[in-house]
């Protein structure tokens, strides 16, 4: 199916926003409201009383069996979706017919099986982000743009239970104590779900982040177009010398983790790394990687382990990287800049609107977690840690993420830090261009050695300039 004809089919099922020149097609047509049935209006089902009354009850019955049969490791079959809801009809003297049937059975199947009536969306190429603010709300967004959808649970008990087993998947649950659940699976999705008792007239809140770069390597991120091959060869060949780190900043949802995770395949095959999260979403795949995890405190408030205990500790564990997840607090930005610092290079994300902005955020951060100490400290303190900065955005228009900007940061002068601006992205859409800002590096010998000279570079980067990503290149880093 075409990349078109799935962005139709997406509208017609599930967004509210009409197609140009015409009301919203139905998906479906026709009615059925006798005692056993229900009726479908616009692509939804609605289950008659006596239908909602097996479909509780199936559920029910169902609940403790997947319960037992995701702890063996295995989902509950369709079959046995199909058995649980005849045995409810027999024991309790329920007459549905065969349309009614299977319909329950399609309720219980989204509910029971991968990601439920969610499904659709996961699979479109188009959606990056789903946010469901109760049993009858789920909106959609395709970069920055959200839409409503007709996707509904049929009750709120169906709802919970979809989360429910969701986290149960994670080894996570919500409740009063523990609020709110930020997780994410080993194929990059990310869920953050919120219990009701916090969130208003609505709830349980959840959100799902669904990444589309496919794979982690650097012809992903050129097939994405995320950036032209010389910029995305000028940053592999900086991240293979085990001396430069870097920041990789952006809004939310603008690939920031998964730029970490493309360059992290260009780590040297002889290299120790420890990442710091607050959820495993890095998981590179390196003989010599570790993992540390911050953990909130329990219901008697002790036990917390925070990002800058856990950076401070990869110190003591000999590595020759360290990468953290994410810059939440002055603290751990404190901490990660204290180890790029001593010799020990790696990457972190921070939330900034551009890269010269990025900068002022880090001065921010340190500010807050050094409080008297004066702003040229500070300064110096950032020109000595980072050696370049990367700014991801994602276009309105469009959706695309893109590599807006690239700076490389040198040393602190006269009371400011010297940047070189390299690379801008200076037009958006089908055929997105970088301005090459500058010719000339503070890392000309490390680029000249992997081949990579700026000066031979157009003034101009597009998807029709400069060499692919070198196959050499990514076996060198294996």
């Amino acid at each position: 199916m075409s990349r078109e004809k799935d962005r139709e089919t997406l509208l017609d099922l599930f967004s509210t926003r009409a197609p140009e020149g015409g009301e919203r097609r139905a998906t479906h047509s026709g009615t059925h409201d006798a005692a056993g049935q229900g009726s479908r209006e616009g692509g939804r089902v609605s289950l008659s009383p006596v239908a909602n009354a097996v479909l509780r009850e199936a559920r029910r019955e169902l609940g403790n069996q997947n319960a037992e049969s995701m702890e063996q490791g295995r989902e509950i079959s369709e079959d046995e979706i199909a058995q649980a809801v005849d045995r409810v009809c027999a024991s309790r003297g329920f007459t549905i017919d065969d349309i009614a049937r299977a319909d329950i059975i399609v309720h219980l199947k989204r509910d029971l099986l991968g990601w439920g009536v969610l499904q659709p969306l996961i699979d479109n190429p188009e959606v990056t982000d789903i946010q469901c603010y109760d049993f009858q709300t789920v909106v959609l967004q395709r970069g920055k743009s959200s839409e409503a959808t007709g996707i509904h649970w049929p009750s709120q008990e169906a709802y919970q239970t979809f989360i429910d087993r969701v986290l149960f998947r994670l080894g996570k649950s919500l409740s009063t104590q523990q609020h709110t659940v930020d997780a994410s699976f080993p194929d990059g999705k990310r869920l953050c779900a919120v219990h009701k008792s916090v969130c208003g007239a609505r709830g349980p809140l959840l959100t799902i982040r669904v990444p589309r770069v496919a794979e982690a390597t650097l012809e992903s991120l050129v097939s994405y177009q995320v950036a032209p091959p010389l910029i995305v060869n000028y940053l592999a060949a900086l991240t293979r010398t085990v001396e430069h780190t870097f920041i990789v900043a952006g809004e939310t949802g603008t690939g920031k983790t998964t730029l970490m995770r493309c360059l992290g395949t260009q780590f040297r095959a002889d290299e120790s790394i420890i990442a710091v999260e607050d959820t495993p979403e890095l998981n590179y795949q390196h003989p010599y990687f570790r993992s540390l995890m911050s953990r909130t405190a329990n219901t008697e408030g002790v036990g917390e382990v925070t990002l800058q205990e856990h950076i401070r500790t990869t110190l003591r564990l000999c590595p020759t990287r360290v990468i953290l997840g994410e810059m939440r607090t002055p603290e751990a930005a404190e901490a990660f800049l204290e180890a790029a610092q001593t010799g020990h290079c790696g990457m972190s994300t921070v939330h900034a609107r551009n890269a010269r902005e990025t900068l002022t955020r880090l001065e921010s951060l340190l500010g807050r977690a050094q409080r008297g100490v004066s702003m040229d400290i500070i300064r110096q303190q950032i020109a000595l840690a980072v050696d370049v900065v990367i700014w991801n955005c994602r276009e309105r228009a469009s959706g695309k993420v893109r590599c807006a900007e690239v700076i490389e940061v040198g040393h602190f002068v006269e009371g400011n830090i010297q940047i070189r601006p390299m690379f801008k992205l200076v037009q958006e859409g089908e055929n997105p261009q970088w301005e090459v800002l500058s010719y000339s590096s503070f890392h000309e010998e490390v680029l000249e050695r992997n081949g990579i000279y700026l000066g031979d570079a157009p003034k101009f980067l597009g998807f029709s300039h400069a060499s692919q990503v070198p196959a050499a290149q990514e076996a060198a880093a294996r």
